[in-house]
């Protein structure tokens, strides 16, 4: 029994003694150098386990068109816009605007005109001034200069979450007058949130 206790310490303790250890060779040298085997020799004898790797790659998303995609609120696919289009708060036109400037906007800034607008969903250029406008006033937009606007990054956004807060946060330091971009206007009253950062 007193024999056999060194042995049993040695294979629980440490590992072999220093003079004892294999010399690790670079992986050249050897051929093709077992990683695991490797470790284990430095650090113990116990038993080597093998470990095995899979990588799973995603596909790359694939959409219709070469310009990306935006994010856009599920809340407000869900439960704003379609009560506001089946309740006529929103008007059919100026869903067709809203979703055109959501496709067109780059980081939440929209740079285009009323013709423009008017070509792509197939109407007189004339018919867009009045919905667009209705758009600003429901805060669902923001009029910057003439033919800019930017877009509530609360409802949808082109860009990572970053991105968003920084454009949130330069909006609400503006402190606007419309309170644009963390409340809806008047009309959308039943959306308000009142858990706005």
């Amino acid at each position: 029994m007193a024999a056999a206790e060194p042995a049993l310490r040695r294979t629980r303790g440490a590992g072999p003694r220093p003079t004892q250890r294999p010399a690790v060779r670079p992986a050249d040298e050897t051929g093709a150098a077992d990683l695991a085997r490797m470790i284990a020799d430095q650090f113990g004898s116990g038993p080597v386990h093998e470990v095995h790797t899979t990588v799973i790659r995603r596909a790359p998303h694939d959409f219709l068109g070469e310009e990306g995609y935006s994010l856009v609120s599920n809340y407000f696919l869900r439960r704003v816009l379609p009560y506001c289009l089946t309740h006529r708060i929103i008007t059919t036109l100026q869903g067709a605007i809203l979703a055109n400037l959501i496709g067109r906007q780059k980081r939440g800034k929209i740079a285009t005109t009323h013709a423009e607008i008017a070509e792509e969903i197939g109407v007189q250029r004339t018919s867009i001034g009045a919905p667009l406008e209705g758009l600003c006033k429901m805060n669902l937009l923001r009029k910057v200069k003439r033919g800019v606007y930017e877009l509530n990054p609360r409802v949808a956004f082109n860009g990572n979450g970053n991105e968003q807060a920084d454009f949130l946060a330069r909006l609400r330091a503006a402190k606007l007058e419309s309170k644009f971009p963390d409340e809806l206007g008047e009309v959308l009253t039943l959306f308000a949130k009142t858990d706005v950062r």
